[in-house]
């Protein structure tokens, strides 16, 4: 049964008459009579009736056809509505893979942001360490990735887009020499840590942080006196609350998460910690290319 047949139909039957369905549908009366016999010849009964007045009424069947005629073209119509949003991007759905620790102070805004713009896409959030995220970009299980700025494959076929920056911060146990209140606001040189013993999350738990230090101290040619690894940032920021080290993590790490530990902002020209979106170069997903879209934006409104 065509939709051609269905909107003749429902146009002649709203009408009575074809003269004015067939103005309504651009079309002359010959084509517009050939569709509705089609129509009853398919259906096997009369739908409509006309009398040698021309005058045009709906059977029984043709008054219970109608109503459902209705449904059948706006169901079409809302399917082809929903094809054509998911073409432009403004619905579908949308899957985003981070670490939350990361994640959690620059996902919201652009969240909010976008579901503002795009409330018809279904956001899915999927939690995944680095190297998880790159295979699921590659095999298209997601669509884009919450991904530090460092340790960015050299790979052609990922792109990448500014996020989200914060300072790099020491986090110090309270009695620290650097942490009493008088330097609450003041940035620190590292050089004032040269004596401490740096607690660094395990490469198994972090993978890339040693990059992250590793760029960090060489900025202001910093040498640690001694690391020592722990599993987990909330384990290490015990730790540092204990008095066993001092810690450089991206303030996004510690806010809440600290509030035994001190943290003062490093000084430059330590850079500041940076994520970035991270997504396949060929995924050419409508919904990907307006959530960019909107992350740009926001981006730009903070700079």
């Amino acid at each position: 049964m065509e939709l051609r047949h269905l909107r003749a139909f429902v146009a002649v039957a709203e009408e009575l008459s074809f003269n004015q369905a067939a103005k309504r549908l651009r079309l002359s009366q010959a084509p517009l009579s050939r569709m509705i016999r089609a129509l009853e010849e398919e259906a096997g009964m009369r739908l409509l009736e006309r009398d040698r007045n021309r005058q045009v009424a709906l059977t029984d069947v043709g008054q219970t056809f109608l109503a459902d005629a209705r449904r059948a073209l706006a169901t079409a119509d809302e399917t082809l509505r929903h094809a054509r949003e998911a073409a432009s991007g403004t619905r579908g759905r949308l899957k985003v893979a981070g670490i939350a620790a990361l994640s959690v102070a620059a996902l919201p805004p652009l969240l909010q942001a976008f579901r503002a713009r795009h409330p018809h896409v279904e956001v899915f959030l999927v939690e995944m360490e680095r190297a998880a995220q790159l295979t699921a970009l590659r095999d298209g299980h997601v669509h884009v990735g919450i991904y530090p700025n460092l340790s960015v494959p050299r790979d052609r076929q990922f792109q990448t887009q500014p996020l989200f920056a914060c300072p790099m911060v020491a986090v110090l146990p309270p009695g620290h020499p650097q942490a009493n209140n008088d330097h609450k606001s003041d940035t620190l040189d590292l050089h004032a840590l040269a004596d401490d013993t740096v607690l660094i999350p395990a490469q198994n738990y972090s993978p890339g942080y040693d990059e992250r230090l590793e760029v960090t101290c060489r900025a202001v040619g910093f040498t640690p006196a001694a690391t020592h690894p722990v599993e987990g940032v909330p384990n290490l920021l015990g730790m540092v609350a204990a008095g066993y080290g001092v810690a450089l993590l991206p303030e996004v790490l510690v806010q809440g998460l600290a509030p035994l530990c001190r943290t003062r902002p490093l000084r430059a020209p330590v850079p500041p910690f940076r994520l970035n979106l991270l997504w396949r170069r060929q995924n050419e997903s409508p919904v990907l290319q307006q959530f960019l879209a909107v992350a740009k934006e926001l981006r730009q409104a903070r700079d």
